[in-house]
């Protein structure tokens, strides 16, 4: 016990003897915003814009969500007058099915509404729904989804499994058609 003290009352006084630099610490903003408007939610970057209700990578591909999901997004460059489109691909799990028949995805932008997503098979999918341009104002748009019906912890797992997500986004205008081929 008084080898322990006696190291410990070393380290103190070695610690206190240690001078602190002058300089100040710096904080340099590289390129402005990180967020981007589309998100691969297994890169490790993205990670950021996953605010909540994602569960770690796996596969290298894709995450399970819990009920209640969360993403920030940067909204798009170029905004067509009828808005931006929302999008997630996402599976369901033949599993899932077997034990939640049915479920129904809510989805908020900014705390708005958009139309739920009825889910009632397995496979993959891609919900796309229109996002109105008052709803992209400012530099983060907030989506959040919510699932009615999920698998309940220890039920398949020992977490709460909702969806396997592997991306999501907000797509502005597309880039412009090719032009046509000339007629011959």
């Amino acid at each position: 016990m008084r080898r322990l003290t006696l190291v410990l009352a070393l380290a103190v006084v070695t610690l206190a003897g240690c001078k602190k630099s002058k300089k100040d610490v710096q904080y340099v903003e590289e390129g402005g915003s990180q967020l981007s408007s589309a998100v691969n939610v297994a890169d490790p970057k993205a990670a950021i814009q996953l605010l909540r209700g994602f569960h770690d990578v796996e596969n290298g591909a894709w995450r399970w969500t819990g009920p209640k999901f969360a993403v920030a997004l940067r909204p798009p460059k170029e905004v067509p007058a009828e808005g931006a489109k929302l999008f997630m691909e996402y599976a369901v799990p033949d599993l899932f099915i077997q034990k939640v028949p049915s479920t129904t995805l809510t989805i908020f932008v900014n705390g708005k509404a958009l139309d739920s997503e009825a889910i009632s098979k397995a496979g993959s999918f891609k919900l796309e729904r229109t996002v109105s341009t008052d709803l992209l104002k400012g530099d983060v748009v907030t989506v959040d989804f919510a699932l009615d019906k999920f698998l309940a912890a220890g039920s398949v797992d020992q977490r709460e499994l909702g969806l396997i997500v592997s991306a999501v986004g907000l797509r502005g205008t597309p880039p412009p058609a090719a032009p046509a081929a000339p007629a011959k």
